[in-house]
C-alpha cells in the first residue's frame, strides 16, 4: 500500500530528520534518503550537523571499473529542501566549495585548496553551476 502524504505532513516528519544525500547519476538531482529508502528528489538540499562520507569500497570500485556507483554520501539533519524541478535554487552563500571526484580523492575536499572535508556545521548543496557543496 502507497501513503501519500503532502508537503507540510513531509515537513513536519522529515526536517529535522537525520538524513543521507547522493548525487543521482540517473536523474541528474540530489536524492534524498531517510532509513534506507528515497523521500525525495531536490535541487537544493540544506544540512546541519554535516558528515561527509565515502566508502572506500565503491571508490575502488570506480576506479578499476571506471564506472561510477553510489558510495559517496552526505549525511545530515535536513534543515530545507527545494523539491526537483526546483525554479528557485538559491546562490551559493559563501565562496567555500566542496567536491568529490572519486577518480582524484578518496573524500570529499575543498575545491580551492583540495584539503580533505570531513564535517561541517552546516552545507547548502546546490544542483547548478556542477552541483555545488557550499560550506558554512
Amino acid at each position: 500500500m502507497k501513503v501519500i502524504i503532502t508537503g507540510s505532513q513531509f515537513d513536519s516528519i522529515f526536517i529535522g530528520k537525520k538524513v543521507m544525500v547522493y548525487y543521482n547519476l540517473h536523474k541528474h538531482t540530489f536524492s534524498v534518503t531517510y532509513d534506507s529508502k528515497v523521500i525525495l528528489h531536490a535541487d537544493y538540499v540544506k544540512l546541519g550537523d554535516v558528515e561527509f562520507r565515502v566508502r572506500k569500497g565503491g571508490n575502488e570500485r570506480v576506479r578499476q571499473q571506471k564506472s561510477k556507483n553510489v558510495h559517496a554520501f552526505v549525511i545530515g539533519r535536513l534543515l530545507d529542501y527545494c523539491k526537483y524541478p526546483c525554479e528557485n535554487i538559491p546562490n551559493p552563500s559563501s565562496d567555500k566549495i566542496v567536491t568529490y571526484n572519486p577518480y582524484k580523492h578518496n573524500s570529499f575536499v575543498y575545491k580551492d585548496s583540495k584539503e580533505p572535508v570531513y564535517t561541517t556545521k552546516e552545507v547548502d548543496m546546490i544542483n547548478s553551476q556542477n552541483k555545488l557543496f557550499v560550506v558554512k
